[in-house]
């Protein structure tokens, strides 16, 4: 009797820890697709869909040369914004629960900070540009580097904006800014089509057009407050500066190795290879909304995180993030690998851009690679670990370079993708090695230790 009285409770004891783990599943799910991780999609969606039609319109009503060139021109904003976010956005995110003044006063330190680094941009750009002139180089290089030097403080503005909305959970706020940029953009874009005076340079401006409106626009219009004091101010920046340093050169060493296979092209193999390289890395970037749109949501999640359960949830968390992320791209890593070359000829006919299915799906792979290992950077970024990400990336980049300008000598963008995918690889498990390794589960909040 007693047997059979056990034997009937173990598969209701069986039911009972399905129920329980089939519970744990759809809570993991319910956290990933949370109305505020549902807006960050739809936000990234926006900003990624734009992105993407602007490019695919300068291939089709331009040509391949200028389309490598709008894509250089790309390559230069990102690095400014990666710059930005390292320098002001992200360290205002990471220590917005311990501000050195009041928030306001935090807020407005950020805001000058940003705006003295566009400051600092348009100077440079501007040089760059007149020594270009002055040295008769050509004038589409020379109209692109001027056309820069007018747009970056707008779309400084645009993108400080959108990440100090992300800081404060405020997703809702961003997706209406991006939405307008979008909108202006775009509507920009096909006045010049229709005008015939579509190019990289007037695609740059078009660009900076519609971040200034949407920018200004929130500057007056978003419930945001600003304090100035300047006894405040110092702090602020001193702080800021302390975790920004290695947040930059982490950030720089990531953007030259996204951006080091554009550049090399150009050097190695031409502007119109250089198209090529933009035309076949656009369509793997289709991804990019699901993927950006995950991350835009990663940071101040990571840090409320630590800040409520210390290093023990922190780890949890990431792992956990990185399985979603594995689960999310691989069936769109698989579609690319399928279907990718035919996609590739529907968006861009051109017979140049033919041929190219090999080089797009290991293109795919190493997104698949590198997104594996961005909750770790991010993690460790959180606790203030800045250091030891900057040291990984700047280890990821040099490898990247020196794997692409050799295997591109030889083999062409091909061996540049193999490049990249190598690279990522490496990049992912050297910083899941450094987060596991400086983030032991015992480690204490920081502001417990203060």
């Amino acid at each position: 009797m007693k047997g059979s009285f056990t034997a009937t409770l173990q598969p209701v004891h069986g039911s009972v820890e399905t129920a329980r783990a089939g519970s744990r599943s759809f809570k993991a799910l319910a956290r990933v697709l949370s109305a505020d991780q549902l807006f960050a999609f739809a936000d990234q969606a926006v900003v990624g869909a734009t992105s993407f039609v602007a490019l695919l319109m300068i291939g089709r009503w331009t040509n391949a040369r200028e389309l490598g060139a709008y894509a250089v021109a790309c390559s230069v904003v990102a690095l400014f914004l990666a710059a930005q976010e390292a320098l002001v956005t992200r360290p205002y995110a990471i220590q917005l629960h311990r501000p050195p003044g009041r928030h306001e006063e935090h807020a407005f330190g950020s805001l000058l900070l940003s705006g003295l680094l566009s400051a600092v941009a348009v100077l440079v750009l501007m040089g760059t540009a007149s020594a270009l002139f002055f040295a008769n180089v050509t004038r589409e290089l020379t109209e692109i580097v001027f056309t820069l030097a007018g747009a970056i403080g707008f779309i400084s503005l645009r993108e400080f904006a959108r990440r100090f909305a992300f800081a404060h959970l405020k997703f809702k706020q961003a997706l209406a800014l991006d939405a307008a940029v979008a909108l202006i953009h775009l509507l920009l874009l096909g006045l010049l089509v229709g005008a015939e005076r579509l190019s990289a340079a007037t695609g740059v401006a078009a660009l900076g057009i519609s971040c200034g409106i949407a920018g200004v626009a929130w500057l007056f219009l978003a419930d945001v407050q600003f304090s100035v004091r300047l006894a405040a101010l110092r702090a602020t920046l001193t702080q800021t500066w302390e975790l920004g340093k290695w947040l930059l050169c982490g950030q720089m060493a990531v953007q030259a190795q996204g951006y080091m296979t554009y550049w090399l092209s150009m050097v190695i193999a031409g502007a119109a290879t250089t198209g090529i390289y933009a035309a076949c890395m656009s369509l793997v970037a289709l991804a990019n909304p699901l993927l950006f749109g995950f991350f835009n949501v990663l940071m101040p999640r990571s840090v409320r995180t630590f800040h409520n359960h210390g290093a023990g949830g922190l780890r949890q968390e990431a792992a956990r993030n990185s399985l979603v992320l594995l689960a999310l791209l691989s069936p769109l890593c698989l579609l690319v690998i399928c279907f990718g070359e035919d996609a590739l000829h529907i968006l861009f006919p051109g017979k140049e851009y033919s041929g190219n299915g090999h080089v797009l799906s290991v293109l795919a792979l190493s997104s698949l690679a590198a997104a594996i290992g961005v909750p770790a950077s991010i993690a460790l970024s959180a606790v203030e670990r800045a250091r030891a990400v900057a040291a990984v990336m700047i280890a990821t980049s040099v490898l990247n370079v020196l794997l692409v300008w050799w295997l591109m000598r030889d083999w062409g963008l091909l061996g540049a993708a193999y490049g990249v995918l190598i690279a990522e690889m490496f990049g992912s498990f050297a910083r899941w090695a450094a987060f596991l390794t400086l983030v032991p589960k015992t480690e204490r909040r920081r502001d417990a230790c203060e």
